[in-house]
């Protein structure tokens, strides 16, 4: 009978311990989520751009900055689904794992294993992120209405899956080699057609392209690589094909012919964006 009262009470024991810890473990987990950012190191959007590879990966969510380096070989998808999100304002690719699918409390609370700073202007003030609609554009989350039914006979954006057509939406894509990104590109397709097409990265070696300015030795090279997109506004997605032949999409500038253009680096990044599927919907 003593033994069965002190195993009860030791059990008893044990049982208040444990609620003890997790009523501790909540409280702290509560106070880390309402951490003053103030006190947080500030880190300004050039200083965030440089770190935008896989030696060294920074990526800002809600005004804070992560350094995820060391995660990068851990993360469960493709290296360039990542890497594309290095050095830049990350909250929509945060809050679209999938479309409208945002990461799970899991993730969110590794997240924060990699806090190193806060996100702000030249002058010093907190940079803010838009808030991030889900794919359906509801701020609750809910389906939209006119999709939550699937059907062969009504919907078109089933039809099109169903005869492996992409379908409209936003999509973003990349080349990479040797593990570095070259060409990063996004754009819309309405009806099959392209429209908002845009660099996000546009790079080779050493020679950053986006950041050149007229008198540059390549800013006409630069300028080519925006025909190109120009010229691809309004096409069916079947033109890419053009670019094998890229002075069919480029002039010659400047003594730089656009029959030099590596235009298959650019039909890669599209086609990896189609793979991928739509990124977010219009």
């Amino acid at each position: 009978m003593n033994m069965n009262k002190i195993a009860y009470s030791v059990f008893i024991a044990f049982v208040a311990s444990l609620l003890t810890l997790i009523s501790v473990s909540a409280l702290s987990s509560s106070e880390r989520d309402e951490t003053d950012d103030e006190g947080l190191k500030p880190i300004t959007l050039d200083e965030l751009a440089e770190h935008d590879g896989a030696e060294s990966c920074w990526k800002a969510i809600h005004g804070r900055v992560y350094d995820i380096t060391d995660y990068l070989p851990n993360h469960p998808t493709d290296p360039t689904v990542i890497l594309e999100w290095c050095g830049q304002e990350a909250t929509e690719g945060w809050h679209n794992k999938r479309p409208g699918v945002p990461h799970s409390p899991r993730a969110e609370g590794m997240l924060e294993e990699y806090l190193i700073g806060r996100l702000v202007d030249e002058e010093g003030e907190p940079v803010e992120s838009e808030a991030v609609a889900d794919a359906s554009g509801n701020a609750n989350g809910e389906a939209d209405s006119d999709h939550a039914r699937l059907s062969p006979a009504g919907d078109e954006r089933l039809q099109r899956a169903l005869l492996g057509l992409p379908l409209d939406g936003h999509y973003r894509g990349v080349f990479v080699d040797r593990g570095v990104i070259q060409v990063n590109i996004t754009f819309n397709l309405e009806d099959g057609h392209f429209t908002r097409l845009d660099y996000r990265h546009l790079a080779y070696r050493d020679d950053d392209y986006l950041a050149m300015e007229e008198g540059d030795e390549l800013y006409p090279v630069m300028r080519q690589h925006r025909q190109i997109l120009e010229r691809l506004e309004g096409e069916p997605v079947t033109a890419i094909f053009a670019l094998y032949e890229p002075e069919r999409l480029a002039d010659d500038i400047d003594g730089y012919s656009s029959a030099t253009l590596r235009g298959a680096k650019i039909i890669s990044a599209i086609r990896d964006a189609l793979n991928r599927g739509v990124y977010s919907w219009p």
